[in-house]
């Protein structure tokens, strides 16, 4: 179902606004210092420390972003159940995720839209390809998380990270069931193809029918960025997102280590070559803050 507020972020990029999406909230979290270890990843703060996360969201709005993306990476039954913690716990964590971006829009100075992203990921690793569950699993694990996020009242899907074609397939499938709009963003090497090895130009065949609201790139290195923002653009005319990581590296142990990496001007001189390549939104992902954003959305 299109709502008025989605039909008011296509005319945004449909005249070519440059529209700013949040940064990390699963490495902020552990930055600010909440608990991240996995396999929970940022779901544990939703358990220990929710008010951590809606002050994460807070500060992104105010920093200038205006699409917010829930905690919703890890809030699959497959991921408690991991955790050994009760899988109907799925259904309340993802509802409380989308309640904390509206209360706290329910309080922002800000007047503007915010629009509200109900985050999925792939439902294992997002950087094993190989670890895809099969097609009945993704279908009835991705259903249940878009069911959970339409009555939370996200404003659309944001299909993230995904590695393979078959996943990306299997969301886009659970956002139409429930009636959701949908983005999506891949996960690339730095020569523009998926994870899994399948090309930008062979998930956009596979995607392009389902007019998704926008198509992009996320959980990268800034300067692994451009092969496949220059791929995407000259393969489609929908609207190009991008995210990339800020400082630090992935960690087995807890999810993300804080070191060397890019600093916010930095990202800021990519993001204006993004923009230039053709993207439109821009957001941070792993190793990003609430400055990022700011300079972002200020320097653009």
């Amino acid at each position: 179902m299109v709502t008025k507020k989605i039909r008011e972020l296509q005319k945004k990029l449909q005249g070519n606004e440059c529209i700013f999406l949040d940064g990390a909230t699963g490495t902020e979290i552990q930055r600010r210092g909440g608990k991240t270890t996995l396999p929970l990843w940022s779901a544990g703060c939703l358990l220990q420390n929710p008010s951590l996360v809606e002050e994460i969201h807070d500060d992104y709005i105010a920093s200038g972003a205006d699409i917010i993306t829930t905690n919703t990476f890890r809030t699959t039954t497959r991921t408690l159940r991991k955790a050994k913690i009760g899988q109907q716990k799925a259904k309340e964590l993802t509802i409380l995720a989308c309640k904390l971006i509206k209360d706290v829009i329910s309080r922002a100075k800000s007047k503007k839209n915010i629009y509200i992203a109900g985050s999925i990921a792939p439902l294992e690793d997002c950087y094993s390809p190989q670890l895809t569950p099969a097609n009945k699993e993704l279908i009835e694990e991705h259903r249940e998380l878009a069911k959970n996020l339409k009555v939370g009242g996200v404003d659309f899907i944001l299909i993230e990270t995904m590695i393979t074609i078959r996943e990306t397939l299997a969301a886009i499938k659970a956002s139409l069931a429930v009636g959701l709009p949908f983005g999506i963003s891949f996960c690339c090497d730095k020569y523009g193809n998926l994870l899994g090895k399948e090309t930008l130009e062979e998930a956009l065949k596979a995607i392009e029918k389902f007019r998704p609201l926008f198509v992009g790139v996320n959980c990268m290195p800034p300067q692994d960025m451009n092969n496949s923002i220059k791929k995407l653009r000259k393969l489609t005319h929908l609207p190009i997102s991008v995210y990339a990581h800020g400082k630090g590296h992935p960690d087995d142990r807890d999810g993300w280590i804080f070191e060397k990496g890019v600093s916010e001007d930095a990202y800021v001189r990519y993001a204006k070559k993004w923009v230039s390549n053709g993207a439109q939104i821009i957001g941070g992902c792993c190793g990003t803050t609430p400055q990022y954003i700011k300079k972002i959305s200020l320097g653009l």
